[in-house]
């Protein structure tokens, strides 16, 4: 039985369907350091010694993996299946966004990461309810900042202490705001003392400031120039 290996390098051109050798032919095509699949003559799928390629045989240097779709009925998605049943998918659809897709009703998509070996949830978009929420669980990462040019903590939600923070990191009631002025920028007059309003609200007009001190009962305080 011998005559069936062999030790050393076998040297063979591209390997043709043996019925399909006319026309578009699937074929395996060996390259100069390269490998093709090319069932109906397509480049489907193409490996160099750096990168493969899925739809291109010139898949990015840079890159492990390059797809390259069409627009249209074959663009570059990547379809996620549990059973034959279509889960999930990512890619980049015909207006050129990327797109994320969670495709099993009402689930979630979930950002995860590894904070000093414990993995948390960073922001959940939550397919139960029309809601992107940061923080769900208590494996969440509690706190939340949003970053501006000058300052960290632009604005800040205290998870653990249930507190939120303008420009300070460090809020000590339910909205701590660290500035010195804070704008209303539309007036409003109640219609009277008894119009609708809520428990606190304040608002203000060319000659009184208003508050509501309780359920539809407003007070109001004159203000002049000096």
């Amino acid at each position: 039985m011998s005559y069936k290996f062999s030790t050393g390098s076998i040297r063979k051109g591209d390997i043709y369907y043996e019925d399909d050798r006319d026309g578009a032919a699937t074929y395996i095509d060996f390259g100069q350091d390269t490998i093709t699949l090319r069932p109906s003559g397509s480049q489907i799928l193409h490996a160099t010694s750096y990168a493969v390629g899925i739809g291109t045989t010139s898949p990015d240097a840079d890159e492990l993996l390059t797809i390259d779709g069409a627009s249209g009925d074959h663009e570059a998605n990547i379809q996620f299946r549990e059973d034959g049943v279509n889960r999930a998918k990512v890619g980049v659809n015909a207006s050129d966004n990327l797109v994320l897709h969670n495709q099993t009703v009402n689930k979630h998509i979930v950002f995860k990461v590894n904070d000093q070996g414990v993995t948390r949830e960073g922001m959940r978009i939550d397919g139960a309810v029309p809601e992107v929420v940061v923080n769900e669980g208590s494996t969440s990462l509690i706190d939340f900042r949003v970053e501006s040019d000058n300052n960290t903590h632009m604005l800040f939600v205290d998870g653990g202490n249930d507190k939120v923070g303008i420009n300070t990191d460090q809020p000590t009631e339910t909205l701590d705001i660290n500035a010195n002025s804070i704008r209303l920028r539309n007036n409003l007059t109640p219609s009277s003392a008894t119009a609708l309003g809520a428990v606190g609200q304040i608002c203000w007009d060319a000659n009184y400031i208003y508050i509501c001190i309780a359920t539809n009962t407003w007070r109001r305080i004159p203000h002049d120039t000096w």
